[in-house]
């Protein structure tokens, strides 16, 4: 599996590459530009995990997580965005970063949040999209990890037999959140 590790200064490159470095079977590729990071983002083998910093030069970070948010519709790559502290996170996330940390970030606090992005990214996508699956993806549509997947999938939208006409399964956001 792939991280790309994207920052303007390679003196934060490679400290983020240290904290990746624990990662077995994490290959790290690295950028120090926009429009190369984005270049490495819509690639056909894009990496699967991206840790982006806010303020990337040639494209800011907001701007590589629209774009690659809009070419990859649901599913990998995964985009830490790394938010200094006068940056607004829910703006981050609603420009398509699946996650979003404030810098300086803490190392364990990083890799844990890698290693989610690595789970996200082992799920079945092709399954999941309704792209035509691969061979690996046929030969294992039968696991209990496919079936949960699909599963939560019909149940999101509505459609699981099991659920009647999946009113009950949807969340209520309200009664979830917390008053402020």
């Amino acid at each position: 599996m792939q991280l790309l590790i994207a920052h303007g200064e390679a003196t934060a490159r490679l400290a983020l590459k240290r904290v990746a470095a624990d990662e077995e079977d994490l290959e790290t590729i690295e950028s120090g530009e926009g429009l190369e990071t984005l270049e490495m983002l819509l690639a056909p083998d894009s990496p699967e995990v991206a840790v982006i910093d806010w303020r990337l030069p040639g494209l800011d970070g907001l701007e590589l997580c629209r774009l690659a948010h809009a070419y990859h519709a649901a599913g990998p790559p995964y985009v830490i965005l790394l938010a200094p502290a006068d940056c607004d996170i829910a703006q981050g996330l609603d420009a398509g970063a699946s996650d979003c940390v404030r810098t300086p970030v803490n190392a364990a606090e990083l890799r844990a949040r890698i290693d989610v992005g690595r789970r996200f990214a082992a799920l079945p996508w092709a399954r999941l999209t309704g792209a035509a699956p691969d061979a690996a993806a046929a030969a294992a549509k039968d696991t209990p990890e496919e079936k949960f997947a699909l599963s939560a999938q019909r149940t999101l939208n509505g459609d699981d037999p099991d659920e009647g006409d999946g009113c009950g399964s949807k969340f209520e956001l309200e009664s979830v959140l917390v008053a402020q």
